[in-house]
């Protein structure tokens, strides 16, 4: 298969879904992937109703299993024999302090994300080596940079996932391969609405004015779309970010009011 090929890992909604949506419209055969293969169906059909040429291919499973993992990787190298662009995409672990931090859901977090994002960049650089060439975009957490009071272990997964990709870029640099993190905070997705609802609870607010509030932090007073998420993601993925590697970009950072108070970019 000579056809450019980009695999989307948790593309059967949210900023996935509109990265896999995207990429297919830049003429990229997709392989999409979700844990629930009649919702990663679902995605195909549409991409296959706007694009009916178009190449899909659907590889349902966890992720955050090293074998799942391991067995999905094998089915890109002998169903589309190249791969050229890897968007991991997995969410991170449950809500925790440092105080009630577990040692088994923090090994847990680290295995299901951290290990298993740096398993398939790992996997992924041993198939785009093969052509000298390729893009490695990870979807992290804004929770980086400044942690998050409630996010302690999400906080120190998010960081050492940044430190890990700026060392792998530096490695993969020679084979002309980049490494890029995504770091989108409030976007309109299925997880944004569950934060409404907490805000709501937990504050004695309407709906309007939870939404209001985070909007409020925000220097473009809303927040961001998966749509627009998903541009910036091809355009990493595009041949004109050949020289782009390690770009993160945190479209929120939390500076401990949970809310969004800059735009930052940082180019190493």
């Amino acid at each position: 298969m000579s056809k450019r090929t980009a695999f989307i890992m948790g593309a059967s909604q949210g900023i996935g879904k509109a990265i896999a949506l995207k990429l297919a419209d830049n003429g990229f055969h997709t392989v999409i992937n979700s844990r629930v293969p009649e919702n990663i169906e679902s995605v195909k059909e549409e991409i296959l109703a706007k694009h009916p040429d178009a190449g899909v291919t659907v590889l349902a499973g966890d992720m955050s299993d090293q074998k799942t993992r391991a067995g999905i990787f094998e089915d890109i190298r002998s169903q589309c024999g190249r791969l050229d662009v890897l968007i991991n995409n997995i969410p991170g672990g449950a809500p925790d302090t440092f105080e009630n931090c577990d040692i088994e859901n923090m090994t847990n977090t680290f295995t299901n994300k951290t290990i298993a994002y740096i398993d398939s960049m790992k996997t992924a650089a041993s198939i785009m080596k093969q052509h000298e060439s390729g893009r490695i975009i990870n979807i992290v957490g804004n929770l980086w940079k400044e942690p998050g009071a409630d996010m302690f272990t999400n906080s120190m997964m998010n960081a050492a996932l940044i430190n890990a990709s700026k060392n792998i870029t530096i490695q993969l640099a020679s084979f002309h391969i980049t490494v890029n993190c995504l770091n989108p905070g409030f976007i309109a997705t299925d997880r944004y609405h569950p934060f409404v609802q907490n805000m709501m609870k937990q504050n004695g607010m309407s709906e309007a004015e939870s939404e209001a509030r985070i909007a409020s932090g925000v220097p473009m007073k809303r927040v961001g779309t998966a749509e627009e998420t998903a541009a910036l993601a091809a355009f990493l993925a595009s041949e004109e970010a050949s020289y782009i590697t390690v770009l993160l970009l945190n479209l929120l950072i939390d500076l401990g009011n949970a809310f969004l108070n800059k735009v930052e970019i940082n180019i190493y």
